[in-house]
């Protein structure tokens, strides 16, 4: 049974939400208080579980909007030089904004398998790219894994501060 759609100011709810909470958790942590979340999307609790059964479906929610983010670009009418150094901008900018979240992509293999999708999709056309010639879908996955790692323990604010430095050595790195 397919769900109805909501209503425009529910759904301006739910991505209040989404939204408040993207940062809460980058700012404060996976285990902060879900009131914190709701205060900051200006919701009561009960609004936050009408949209979201608990925690988890709350951080999948984020994750798969970070992913329909990144199919965006993939799909998007930018060169393959240009859509990679695109990809991986935002791929950092999640990175910075999520923290912890990424652990869904690396350990939920439904997130896993659309991530690999996405490089694939979006390195079909290598023959196009000025980039490395052994350049494909792994080597763009482990360049990921690397801005992941880059970012490591770090707060949100020396994740942001960090985050330059991260882009600029990966695209060296592609070069």
């Amino acid at each position: 049974m397919a769900k109805r759609p909501l209503r425009k100011d529910a759904e301006a709810r739910r991505l209040a939400i989404l939204a408040a909470a993207e940062t809460v958790f980058a700012e404060k942590g996976l285990d902060v208080p879900l009131e914190e979340i709701c205060a900051a999307a200006g919701v009561g609790r009960a609004t936050l579980y009408r949209n979201f059964e608990n925690r988890i479906e709350l951080v999948k929610a984020i994750m798969s909007n970070n992913l329909d983010k990144l199919d965006v670009i993939v799909a998007g009418p930018a060169s393959p030089d240009q859509t990679i150094v695109n990809y991986l901008s935002e791929v950092l900018d999640q990175l910075v904004r999520t923290g912890g979240l990424v652990y869904l992509i690396q350990n939920d293999s439904r997130y896993s398998e659309r991530f690999l999708r996405q490089l694939d999709l979006m390195l079909t056309p290598l023959a196009e790219t000025t980039f490395r010639s052994d350049l494909d879908a792994n080597a763009i996955a482990i360049l990921v894994n690397m801005m992941s790692g880059g970012l490591g323990q770090k707060s949100f604010a020396e994740r942001r501060q960090a985050a330059p430095l991260i882009l600029d050595l990966a695209l060296r790195a592609l070069r």
